[in-house]
């Protein structure tokens, strides 16, 4: 007898924020989760019917998945500069291009973007002015309106940054989604369900804000409730969903 019930899909989200003692994490101390942002995306997604998330922190060396482990992923942001070169951004650089030949659907958020788009020939470098932090609206393109992941989500609509760096031009071969006023290159598609956003979809005003906690509080300041970050990410995985 056949069945209508859809498997349920795989998701792994692959944590990046930086090796233990790299960065401060006191600033998420007050949190209940403290700086554990597997679990931060697995209690803001799992209630999506049809899909189960499970974590994997490259950056203390757990094992990535392999192809036929997962069905979609989500690559987080990090501390770290694509120009660090740490041993785990080596890893990643290595891995993302197979996941990728096998058109697993990928969806990397901030340092992830910025990986991402520099393993396909563009440069990041500094913003000009001081770090782009805070809550601010993006600006579609026509590619980006017609976007899977953009379904619902229009220009002006708001979305968390927290960025020193910004990729500065669009990866030979992707397509521009979504650009913002200091970061013109803030979403990409890559082709093969292949994403990936500079603000932070998944994250929320809490957790981006404190990032700037002792470093620049006055910057906590620039963060309100975003639109459509919820959605964008549900859109994903809806799309893995369907495939």
């Amino acid at each position: 007898m056949s069945s209508n019930i859809k498997p349920t899909k795989r998701i792994a989200f692959i944590e990046m924020m930086g090796i233990p003692g790299s960065y401060d994490a006191s600033v998420y101390a007050h949190l209940e989760d403290k700086d554990d942002e597997g679990l931060w995306f697995t209690k803001r997604f799992a209630h999506v019917s049809g899909i189960s998330i499970k974590t994997h922190n490259v950056c203390i060396d757990e094992p990535l998945p392999t192809v036929n482990d997962v069905d979609g992923l989500v690559l987080a942001g990090s501390y770290n500069s694509v120009h660090d070169h740490t041993h785990w951004q080596q890893k990643m650089r290595k891995w993302i291009p197979q996941m990728r030949q096998h058109e697993v659907p990928i969806l990397g958020i901030c340092g992830s973007h910025q990986l991402m788009a520099n393993i396909d020939g563009s440069d990041v470098q500094l913003l000009t002015n001081g770090p782009f932090a805070g809550t601010f609206p993006i600006e579609l393109t026509a590619a980006g309106e017609k976007c899977p992941i953009m379904q619902g989500i229009q220009s002006n609509d708001s979305f968390h940054y927290a960025n020193n760096e910004h990729v500065i031009e669009v990866p030979k071969g992707s397509t521009l989604l979504a650009a913002s006023s200091k970061v013109p290159i803030a979403a990409l598609d890559f082709g093969n369900h292949c994403y990936s956003t500079q603000f932070h979809p998944e994250g929320s005003r809490e957790t981006l804000g404190t990032v700037w906690r002792y470093s620049n509080p006055e910057l906590m300041h620039n963060y309100h409730n975003m639109d459509k970050g919820d959605l964008l990410v549900e859109n994903f995985l809806q799309l893995v969903i369907n495939l």
